[in-house]
């Protein structure tokens, strides 16, 4: 999988942009705020339909304009496949989505089209933040292998927000019927239980992969390992144990009008030499367990689905120093790769198949030969 071209309209800082990238290292330099990391996020936006910096997408149209659009052209083994979507300035029309110039009916046929990995700088908060960044880590990963997982996501948040809705309701007045709790419970476990065990299954071979990547990435003989940590524990007959532990939470949740157990609280529990890393790892050691999952995450979704994924790195180089670099790009030589940077000397020449200077000046922006992208500076 490869993305031939990436085309944008009043996309952030670029009034019109057409890009053909190479199918091995793309390297983007330039100075901060000149519109480099806006390239990836076009793409990420292809790959999962949201940003991979922020959670709505008010920012994305450029100002004075009232509509964005981006798109990516891929090429699987199926044949070229075109992702566009278009953003709206009227908070009354939704962004739109089309595949093959067909606006798709539900948001699950995306996933797939294009399977990408992004690392930034903010990853380092997969270590060392709460675990709602670890679930997300979870779910965006297994969401682009197995589109089941994504929709069994989406029913169990439905039911969620309304066994919510029914016990806020039940704390304001005792006296309701609790059987609707029993409706929503029995619905919300069985998309819990698909969700938990496809979650097993991914983070076990997670599991085995991050320990040979790190070990390869640090070049130390530091053990990393990476647990699942659900709320149901080794119960073979996961429903039966969830609608077992929304009955037991019943007073608890009712009280706080919120749902205490289920995939909504599970984790990952990172450790290096048996140590919780987010107590005791240094910087570098939280940076390599960052990288490592993510080239992971990698693997997976190569190995799982048979295409290549595509690979973003945004700012990471100058934060490794030159022997990490170099064994971070002997790890992703076979995919297509987009990096950016504020010095090109960051990477070595000789690893990098195509490189652009990007930089923002007051006119249009537009592709103005090979090798140089000009962005409009963002007012």
């Amino acid at each position: 999988m490869r993305i031939e071209e990436l085309k944008l309209r009043n996309f952030r800082n670029y009034e019109e942009m057409i890009l053909h990238p190479h199918p091995d290292v793309n390297l983007f330099y330039g100075r901060n705020g000149s519109g480099k990391t806006n390239l990836l996020e076009a793409i990420h936006y292809a790959a999962l339909g949201r940003s991979h910096r922020v959670s709505n997408d008010a920012g994305i149209i450029r100002n004075g304009e009232n509509f964005a659009s981006s798109t990516v052209t891929i090429a699987n083994h199926l044949g070229l496949r075109e992702v566009s979507l278009h953003f709206h300035r009227d908070q009354n029309q939704k962004k739109e989505i089309m595949i093959d110039r067909k606006k798709i009916q539900k948001f699950s046929e995306l996933m797939g089209c294009l399977r990408c990995v992004i690392f930034s700088p903010e990853d380092l908060d997969l270590i060392k933040e709460g675990p709602s960044l670890r679930r997300r880590y979870m779910d965006m990963m297994i969401s682009q292998i197995n589109r089941k997982y994504f929709v069994a996501l989406q029913h169990y948040r439905n039911g969620m927000e309304q066994r919510n809705a029914v016990l806020k309701n039940f704390r304001m007045n005792p006296a309701s019927d609790a059987s609707m709790l029993s409706v929503f419970e029995e619905a919300m476990a069985g998309s819990a239980a698909e969700i938990i065990r496809e979650r097993r299954r991914i983070i076990a071979i997670l599991s085995d992969l991050a320990r040979k990547t790190y070990f390869r990435v640090s070049d130390t003989d530091e053990q990393f390992s990476v647990q699942y940590q659900s709320s149901v524990k080794d119960e073979d007959e996961i429903e039966n144990a969830l609608c077992r532990m929304y009955y037991d939470h019943r007073e608890e949740d009712i009280r706080s009008g919120l749902t205490s157990v289920g995939p909504h609280r599970d984790d990952l529990i990172l450790m290096l030499n048996g140590r919780p890393m987010k107590i005791f790892a240094s910087q570098g050691q939280i940076r390599t367990g960052a990288l490592s999952l993510k080239l992971s995450q990698m693997s997976i979704l190569r190995d799982l689905s048979g295409e290549e994924p595509v690979l973003l790195l945004d700012d990471v180089m100058s934060e490794l120093d030159r022997n990490r670099r170099t064994r971070l790009i002997e790890e992703i030589r076979s995919f297509q790769t987009f990096i950016t940077c504020t010095d090109k000397e960051d990477l070595e020449s000789d690893r990098v198949s195509r490189c652009w200077c990007v930089s923002a000046i007051q006119e249009k922006g537009i592709l103005k030969e090979e090798n140089e992208i000009v962005s409009r500076e963002t007012m």
